[in-house]
């Protein structure tokens, strides 16, 4: 058996601070699995310089990659899953909808507010490439490519 999604899902959720899914994930644990399966299962294809295979198997009781994942494929992994997450965020049509009824603070408001949700998901996707780069010319990657023996 491989690596459980289960991992993956407990790395990127080091860094997703949503209350609505910790809502769900106490009331009603499995739709919680089964979105966060959905992110995953939707971020496997932007790792397609992964070295090795990203197939996986999900079952009743358990979802996992026939892969056993090294510490930085499932760092790169999560920040995929991040970013599909927060994109999901930044494209939530209620999130336009501000409950202050001044129309200045609200256009400038939302008009703010979207903007740096725009540039803080370029950040997050310029350090996943960064770290898939770095990935990609490791000692061991290297060393794969070329079939060599490096010290």
């Amino acid at each position: 058996m491989g690596t459980t999604f289960e991992t993956i899902y407990d790395r990127a959720l080091i860094t997703i601070q949503d209350y609505h899914l910790d809502k769900v994930a106490q009331e009603d644990y499995k739709a919680f699995t089964d979105y966060l399966q959905g992110i995953l299962v939707f971020s496997v294809p932007y790792f397609d310089k992964c070295k090795q295979s990203l197939a996986y198997s999900i079952t009743e009781d358990e979802a996992s990659f026939n892969s056993t994942l090294t510490e930085k494929e499932i760092n790169i992994l999560a920040e995929f899953m991040v970013i599909n997450w927060f994109n999901g965020k930044v494209q939530d049509v209620v999130q336009f909808e501000s409950k202050i009824h001044n129309r200045e603070f609200k256009t400038l408001s939302e008009a703010q507010n979207f903007k740096a949700k725009i540039l803080h998901l370029d950040e997050l996707r310029e350090k996943c490439r960064q770290d898939i780069t770095e990935y990609s010319l490791s000692k061991e990657n290297f060393a794969k490519i070329f079939n060599i023996t490096l010290n």
